[in-house]
């Protein structure tokens, strides 16, 4: 199968193509068994002929596409898969520094798809027990004859800034020192701009202008779709919520804290974008 180039090598399809060979993505609960040996050590996509030990502990599989021209599985696998030898569990957030984005964003599809079906075992209208299908992700109540699908929650993430200096802030759950961008969710009826207006002003008592998109990722806790922007301050008085934020500061381009997320999150990616264009044009 012929997969666009923009597309990283993977195309979402509930429908296997039956190709010869497949890759797996082997999961317990929420993390995920790598292979030991030189040729796939911190790669959480195998081969099927590697994967086949696990097969024992298997209790679920779902076709999550098909990545660089073969099928691709997601295997659920019982607990004890975790003792197996010749593979290392690890948790789902060091895949995204072991492997990196695209293969996060597979990685995070199948955790995705395990954790809706658990959640919609059944029908929210009638409570009978819906069914899956395999022509669609979708979990369906024969009985109502409703169907439901993957459920992605939007947030916004956005890196407040003013000049050479951009806003930093501390989490009230996070370790004295660590700081990122921004974040929170879509509430209904609201747009991503409002949201930005919104979220600015009730953690940091600031409002923005000049918001610029600057890209998306997915984020599997359980099921967000992060939104990124970067937006000018209108106010300069920073006023911290005291209950989410319980710290924030302005911090210049060149002296940012120690502990900030890496670009390989949206956070991260952020900051390092802002930080490129400062060094530009005040380097």
């Amino acid at each position: 199968m012929t997969i666009p180039t923009n597309l990283n090598g993977f195309y979402a399809s509930p429908t296997a193509i039956n190709t010869d060979k497949k890759w797996i993505i082997a999961v317990v609960g929420r993390d995920i068994l790598l292979a030991e040996g030189d040729a796939v050590t911190n790669h959480p996509v195998i081969d099927h002929d590697t994967a086949h030990p696990l097969s024992f502990f298997c209790q679920r599989k779902l076709t999550l596409g098909q990545w660089h021209g073969r099928d691709c599985e997601v295997w659920d696998l019982i607990p004890e898969a975790a003792d197996a030898g010749g593979f290392n569990l690890v948790g789902l957030r060091d895949v995204l520094v072991l492997a990196g984005e695209e293969v996060f964003s597979l990685v995070c599809r199948a955790v995705q798809l395990l954790d809706w079906q658990d959640t919609h075992r059944f029908c929210g209208s009638c409570g009978k027990a819906n069914q899956a299908t395999d022509k669609e992700h979708a979990m369906i109540c024969h009985a109502c004859n409703i169907s439901n699908y993957p459920r992605i929650s939007p947030c916004i993430i956005v890196l407040v800034t003013r000049g050479d200096h951009c806003l930093l802030a501390r989490n009230g759950n996070w370790p004295v020192g660590r700081f990122s961008a921004l974040a929170g969710f879509l509430e209904a009826g609201e747009s991503a701009e409002q949201t930005l207006h919104r979220e600015v002003f009730e953690e940091v008592g600031l409002e923005i202008d000049n918001i610029g998109y600057v890209s998306s990722q997915s984020w599997p806790f359980p099921g967000q779709l992060m939104l990124g922007y970067i937006a000018d301050a209108a106010t300069g008085d920073i006023n911290v919520d005291g209950v989410e934020i319980v710290e924030a500061d302005w911090f210049r381009y060149d002296q940012l804290p120690t502990n900030v997320a890496p670009p390989s999150i949206m956070a991260g990616r952020l900051i390092q974008h802002f930080v490129q264009q400062a060094t530009l044009t005040y380097g």
